[in-house]
C-alpha cells in the first residue's frame, strides 16, 4: 500500500523537529538494561525520559516516564501513534486521526470506531502487541481471536488507512474489498460474492471467498472516522464456522 501524503509530510515534520532536539541535546552514553527493561544511560548518569532518542544507526526510539524503551506497540504521542517494532525501533509508520480500543478482560471497546465484541471463555485472544505484526504491517491491527477448537481459525480487526490508497479519503470501501477481492484471487480463492451485512447493529461490505472447499476467508469493511477503514476477517475452517459464527455474533 502508498503511504499517504499526510503521513509522508507528519513524517518528515517529526524528524525536522527531532533533528533540530538531537543537535541542541547530545546524549553520550550507553544502553542499559535491567529485569524491567532497556534504558539510555548518559555518561554523568542520567538518563532520558519521556522523549526520543536517536541512536548512532539513524534509528529513533521512544523512551517512556520511568526511561524505559517501549517496544512492540502503538504508542499515542503527541496527538499520533507511532508503531514500535519488537525491537524498539519506530518502524516509520503513524496514524492521525484515530484512536485505539482497549480491553477489559474478555470485552474490546472502541468508542472511537464504536466497534465492540464480547470475547466468550475458550477463545484465545492476541491483543496488538501479541499479534507479531507491528513490525511488517502499514495498518493498524487491534487484535486477534482464535477459536477454542485449536485450529487457528478465528477474526481479526484492523484500521487501514484511506490516505494508502492513490484517491486518499475518497477511497471507497467497495474499492477496497475489490482490492482484496483481486489479491485472494491471486492467492487461489474463489470469490463467492459481494453483499451488505449487518453486524452489531453497523453495515459493513461483505466479501466471502473459498479455498478448495476446505478453508473460508470473509472481509468485513465500512468506513470509519474521516480516512479509516474497519476491516474485520475471518478465516476459518468449514468445520469451524460455528465457532467463528458465535464471535461474530458477540460484536455489538
Amino acid at each position: 500500500m502508498r503511504k499517504s501524503i499526510g503521513k509522508r509530510i507528519g513524517a518528515l515534520v517529526l524528524a525536522s523537529v527531532m533533528a533540530i532536539s538531537a543537535s541542541t541535546t547530545a546524549f553520550a552514553g550507553s544502553w542499559q538494561q535491567n529485569e524491567t527493561g532497556w534504558w539510555y544511560q548518559n555518561d554523568d548518569g542520567s538518563y532520558p525520559m519521556n522523549t526520543w532518542y536517536q541512536d548512532t544507526d539513524g534509528s529513533w526510539y521512544f523512551l517512556d516516564e520511568q526511561g524505559y524503551m517501549i517496544s512492540n506497540c502503538y504508542r499515542l504521542i503527541d496527538g499520533s501513534y507511532y508503531a514500535f517494532g519488537s525491537d524498539g525501533r519506530w518502524t516509520g509508520v503513524m496514524f492521525s486521526d484515530i484512536y485505539a480500543g482497549a480491553w477489559n478482560a474478555n470485552n474490546y471497546s472502541n468508542e472511537w470506531s464504536g466497534f465492540h465484541m464480547n470475547v466468550p471463555a475458550g477463545y484465545q485472544i492476541l491483543t496488538a502487541g501479541q499479534t507479531g505484526t507491528i513490525d511488517s504491517t502499514q495498518s493498524m491491527v487491534e487484535f486477534v481471536v482464535y477459536a477454542p477448537d485449536g485450529t487457528g481459525s478465528g477474526i481479526e480487526l484492523e484500521y487501514v488507512d484511506a490516505y494508502d490508497f492513490p484517491d486518499g479519503a475518497a477511497t471507497t470501501a467497495e474499492y477496497l474489498v475489490s482490492m482484496h477481492s483481486m489479491m485472494l484471487a491471486l492467492e487461489g480463492y474463489t470469490i463467492e460474492g459481494v453483499s451488505t451485512v449487518n453486524m452489531g447493529g453497523k453495515e459493513y461490505l461483505k466479501l466471502s471467498a473459498d479455498g478448495a472447499g476446505l478453508v473460508k476467508r470473509d472481509l468485513y469493511c465500512r468506513k470509519v472516522g474521516t480516512h479509516y477503514f474497519e476491516c474485520v476477517t475471518a478465516i476459518y475452517w468449514l468445520a469451524s464456522q460455528n465457532a467463528v459464527d458465535t464471535l461474530l455474533a458477540n460484536v455489538y
